[in-house]
C-alpha cells in the first residue's frame, strides 16, 4: 500500500478521493487545501455530478474517517508551506487547478515526497514527462520522479490516433474540443481581463485557446508540426465531446475503422477506452459510464459513416475529469522499485 497526499480538493481531488475509498493499494493520508475543512468535507459528501457519497464519514479533530480509515486535513496551498515527511506520504497528487511546472513539483520532493503527479499540463512540457495511459506507455520512465497527465482532451484522443497510425498511417489532424465549463467561467456576465471568458458559462457557447495539441504532439512525436486544435466551452457541467479530423495515408473505409475500434474491447486499449456505436448523449457518459470506470480512460467514440479522400471524421466523447489517469500512473508507479518501502 502507497501513501497518497493530494494537493487541492476541488474536482479532481474529490473524484480521486472517491474512487480511493475501497482501493486496497491505495491510502489517501492526507488531503491539503486552503478552504474550510467542513465545506469541503460537506462538498465530498454531496456532489452535484455523482451525487451523495456512499461511505460513513465522522469529522475528527484533525481531518475525517471514511469507513473507518482516517484523513488528516490540513491547509498547505504550495511547497513551502508542506511537510511531506513528516506524515509520510509517497505520492503527492497535485491537484490545485493551477499549472504546476518542475521548479514547484522539485520543491514538494525536497519537503520529503518520493514522486509527485501533476494532475494537468505542467508548464514546462519538455522538462516533464507527460504520461497519457494507451499512447505512450513503452516510453515512460515510472522510476523519474515527476510526472505529467496532461490534459482531458489528450488522453481522450491520443490512444485513438495512436491505433489509426498504426493501421493506416496519420498524415495530420485537427480537434475541435466541445467541452463543459469549469471553475474558470463565470456564472454572470462579468467584466473582467480578456472577453469571451467574462460570459456566462451557462447561457453561451464560448470559443476558447487550447494547448492541448502541444501536449499530444509531444506524447505522439510522429504528429509534429501535423496537429492543431481548438476548444469551446458550452452549457453542461460536465462531460466533452471531441470533433476529430485525420487525414489518413492508406485508403480505407468506416467499416475498417469501425471494426478496428470494436477490438479495443479485447486488446491492449481495453484498459483506457470504450467503444459503442448507440446514440448516447454526454448525461449518459459523465454521470453513469464514467462512475464505473475505475483503472481506464473511459473515452467513448462513435466513428462517422463518410470517406472522402482518405479521411476519416470521427466523434470521441470523454470525460472532462482526471481521475482515471491519475489511477492508471498510481498503479504503474506501484509497480516500480523506486519507491523506497
Amino acid at each position: 500500500m502507497k501513501n497518497i497526499s493530494l494537493l487541492g480538493f476541488g474536482r479532481i481531488g474529490r473524484d480521486l478521493f472517491r474512487q480511493s475509498i475501497n482501493e486496497e493499494n491505495i491510502n489517501i493520508v492526507s488531503v491539503s487545501d486552503v478552504a474550510d475543512k467542513d465545506n469541503l468535507i460537506y462538498l465530498l459528501k454531496y456532489d452535484s455530478i455523482y451525487g451523495p457519497l456512499d461511505a460513513d464519514i465522522s469529522k475528527t479533530e484533525n481531518g475525517i474517517y471514511v469507513n473507518n480509515k482516517e484523513t488528516t486535513f490540513n491547509n498547505w496551498k504550495d511547497a513551502e508551506d508542506s511537510n511531506w515527511e513528516s506524515i509520510d506520504t509517497d505520492i503527492v497528487v497535485l491537484a490545485t487547478g493551477k499549472q504546476q511546472g518542475s521548479e514547484e513539483a522539485q520543491k514538494h520532493l525536497e519537503k520529503g515526497a518520493k514522486k509527485i503527479i501533476i494532475a494537468s499540463t505542467p508548464k514546462d512540457k519538455e522538462e516533464i514527462d507527460i504520461f497519457v495511459p494507451g499512447a505512450n506507455d513503452e516510453d515512460i520512465d515510472f522510476s523519474k520522479s515527476i510526472i505529467s497527465l496532461g490534459s482531458n482532451t489528450a488522453n481522450a484522443s491520443a490512444p485513438i490516433i495512436k491505433l489509426i497510425n498504426e493501421k493506416v498511417g496519420v498524415e495530420r489532424v485537427f480537434i475541435n474540443t466541445i467541452h463543459g465549463y469549469s471553475n474558470s467561467n463565470r456564472l454572470a456576465d462579468v467584466a473582467g481581463e480578456g472577453f469571451r471568458q467574462n460570459r456566462a458559462a451557462g447561457e453561451n457557447i464560448i470559443p476558447n485557446k487550447t494547448s492541448s495539441s502541444n501536449v499530444i504532439e509531444k506524447v505522439l512525436p510522429f504528429l509534429k508540426n501535423k496537429i492543431t486544435s481548438s476548444s469551446m466551452t458550452v452549457p453542461i457541467p460536465d462531460g466533452s465531446i471531441l470533433d476529430l479530423t485525420i487525414d489518413i495515408k492508406e485508403k480505407t473505409s468506416s467499416e475498417n475503422i469501425n471494426n478496428e475500434k470494436e477490438k479495443i474491447k479485447t486488446n491492449h486499449f481495453a484498459k483506457y477506452a470504450n467503444t459503442f456505436f448507440d446514440k448516447k448523449m454526454s448525461e449518459f457518459i459523465s454521470k453513469k459510464e464514467v462512475t464505473k470506470a475505475i483503472r481506464r480512460l473511459n473515452s467513448a467514440s462513435a466513428a462517422g459513416k463518410d470517406r472522402f479522400n482518405g479521411r476519416v471524421t470521427k466523434n470521441l466523447f470523454m470525460t472532462k475529469r482526471m481521475k482515471n489517469m491519475i489511477w492508471t500512473v498510481t498503479n504503474h508507479i506501484y509497480k516500480s522499485a523506486s519507491i523506497p518501502k
